[in-house]
């Protein structure tokens, strides 16, 4: 069983989870999970402790209760109806309101960079936390309906399911990155830190297929490699080698399922010389040899 995993130093510990309370596993390049708010803090009566998703995303839309959100150094009173995006690798934490309900999305960054297409408002949208309270009752019906259909549409296993989640998950993303950007919230300045991380994605998302040592991506961030781990670790508690290497496996996921391409094409493409070493990395990160994955995945239709 995989255990969760704790960051190091003299602060206190920071759990990592896959969702919150659930072991941190190796994420899929579409993974997608959507619930009542209820469920899982009432479970833990209304506090959720400080805790981080190294590569998911979250966006919740309570409408009914309350309470506080701590995202990094920020704390953000929740006014219902509120939307508030938590971005991947943020250490957050909830004090909710007994009986606080509503709407969460945890979604993989790579599914998010999918279905945005590039669109800049989504990235911005994605890259600090934000709270949007006190909104507009034809927005929050708007947004209450598109939680509810992705819900159905998650649960459900209809003919051309993985269009209308998508579909869905574009009208949440959109309203809310133009909530955040009707609000300013997008343009508060950040941390040095943050925006070396938020740089480091930048340069690992244009850069994965050919660049793979931390020193390089050091280099071309002009800082340390011991500043770049300490910021990696901090933001995600995991050295910006497992960044890139994830990023790397998440693009070998998208080719498995979406082309035919033979395995030693895949792995050239993407930097490595052996495709036996790909495959045995890919299955020490996943569980699965590249075959395995790639027959699984193509015979489920997901």
């Amino acid at each position: 069983m995989v255990q969760t995993r704790r960051e190091s130093g003299p602060a206190a510990p920071v759990e990592r989870y896959l969702l919150y309370g659930e072991p941190v596993q190796s994420v899929e390049a579409r993974f997608l999970h959507v619930e009542r708010i209820h469920l899982r803090s009432g479970r833990h009566h209304w506090t959720i402790a400080p805790h981080a998703h190294a590569d998911l995303h979250q966006i919740l839309l309570v409408t009914q209760g309350g309470g506080v959100m701590r995202a990094e150094a920020e704390h953000f009173p929740i006014t219902p109806p509120a939307l508030l995006v938590v971005p991947s690798g943020a250490i957050h934490a909830f004090d909710f309101v007994a009986g606080t309900d509503g709407w969460v999305v945890t979604l993989a960054d790579s599914m998010a960079a999918d279905v945005a297409r590039g669109e800049a408002a989504i990235d911005r949208l994605l890259r600090r936390a934000a709270c949007i309270g006190r909104l507009e009752a034809e927005a929050v019906a708007g947004l209450s309906g598109a939680f509810a259909e992705l819900s159905r549409e998650f649960l459900w296993s209809a003919p051309a399911r993985m269009l209308a989640i998508e579909a869905g998950l574009i009208r949440i993303l959109v309203a809310a990155a133009r909530m955040v950007a009707a609000q300013g919230q997008e343009d508060a300045p950040r941390s040095a830190e943050a925006a070396l991380i938020a740089r480091f994605q930048h340069l690992v998302e244009q850069e994965f297929r050919t660049v793979q040592t931390v020193s390089d991506y050091a280099r071309r961030l002009a800082v340390t490699e011991d500043r770049l781990l300490a910021a990696c670790q901090r933001r995600f508690g995991q050295p910006p080698k497992a960044l890139i290497q994830r990023r790397v496996l998440v693009e070998a996921q998208r080719w498995l399922i979406y082309t035919t391409l033979p395995l030693a094409e895949i792995s050239h493409a993407l930097g490595f010389r052996d495709p036996a070493y790909f495959s045995r990395v890919f299955k020490k990160k996943t569980g699965e040899t590249p075959q395995q994955f790639r027959l699984s995945r193509t015979a489920t239709g997901s």
